[in-house]
């Protein structure tokens, strides 16, 4: 039992790390459907790529005296048995990709909500958390019905997780759906982003509140331009808001009730988040989670 479980371990691993790494001038996608079926998995059904990853929370706890070393290996058969219980319908292919990375490829039933599947991951963070001490994040792509639709479902779960701790670090579950701006900035070069900030944010930035107006920015273009709205989202008085938008007004001689005005600001807000933080350096021809990613042609 023990072998014929790691053999199939072993397999949904290869299958997901093909999937990771599709490239269709490089294989064809009937080849992956193939093998899938043999291991028992329909790819046409609809399903959505989930990336879990687990790591040691700092400090790292102490448990009957002793403490946890750094070094041991964070995704083992246990933490792929916990995502499994979460995710137990046969079609789902639980594997892992990456030390301290868990790819789930997700059948989604009919009527399934995106809300359901966060509240499922949520509980696989709690689950992790309450048996290991354990820290388990997770990215969430979009539905696909294609191997080339699951590669990239399952590269947008991982910049969803990638982006979800930089923007929001407090939050165990994060949507691409929610993060495709800042996905889109990312890809912009750093130069781009620093002429974006230039033209647009230099005086704001040099602002000694600018991360509260960059947030009331942020919060104001998410809330449909609403100010109530706006309020209860910075949990702040509305006059605080108008008070801010005012301010920025002033400084930037543009409304915000200007919808271009306040979209470019709000692209600027995650660039400049970002020039404050330094991305984590990537092996050279590896994805996000791990695995081989698929580059498009040209310079």
């Amino acid at each position: 039992m023990l072998r014929s479980r790691l053999l199939a371990e072993r397999a949904a691993e290869r299958l997901l790390a093909d999937i990771a790494s599709y490239d269709p001038q490089v294989v064809e996608g009937d080849f992956l459907v193939f093998r899938a079926a043999e291991l028992g998995f329909e790819l046409r059904l609809q399903r959505v790529a989930v990336a879990f990853e687990v790591s040691v929370p700092h400090p790292v706890p102490r448990r009957q005296g002793g403490t946890r070393p750094l070094g041991m290996p964070l995704v083992r058969s246990e933490r792929l048995r916990t995502v499994g219980e979460i995710f137990a319908d046969p079609q789902d292919v639980v594997a892992s990709t990456a030390p301290g990375w868990i790819g789930v490829l997700h059948r989604l039933p009919v009527g399934c909500s995106a809300t359901s599947l966060v509240a499922d991951c949520r509980r696989v963070s709690d689950l992790i958390a309450a048996q290991d001490g354990l820290v388990a994040r997770a990215g969430i792509g979009e539905p696909a019905t294609s191997v080339g639709g699951l590669h990239d479902s399952y590269q947008d779960a991982c910049d969803a997780l990638r982006l979800g701790a930089r923007f929001d670090e407090a939050a165990p579950v994060h949507l691409i759906t929610d993060l495709r701006v800042h996905q889109v900035v990312t890809a912009v070069s750093q130069a781009a982003r620093n002429r974006l900030l230039d033209l647009t944010a230099t005086e704001l930035r040099a602002q000694p509140d600018w991360p509260a107006l960059r947030d009331t920015v942020t919060a104001w273009c998410e809330s449909g331009f609403n100010l109530v709205r706006t309020a209860e989202a910075l949990h702040i008085h509305r006059n605080t808001v108008v008070y801010r938008m005012n301010k920025i007004e002033q400084i930037t001689g543009r409304s915000l009730r200007e919808y271009r005005t306040a979209m470019t600001l709000y692209v600027a807000c995650p660039a400049d988040r970002l020039s404050e933080q330094r991305v984590r350096p990537r092996r050279p021809g590896r994805g996000a989670c791990g695995s081989p990613r698929r580059t498009s042609p040209g310079p």
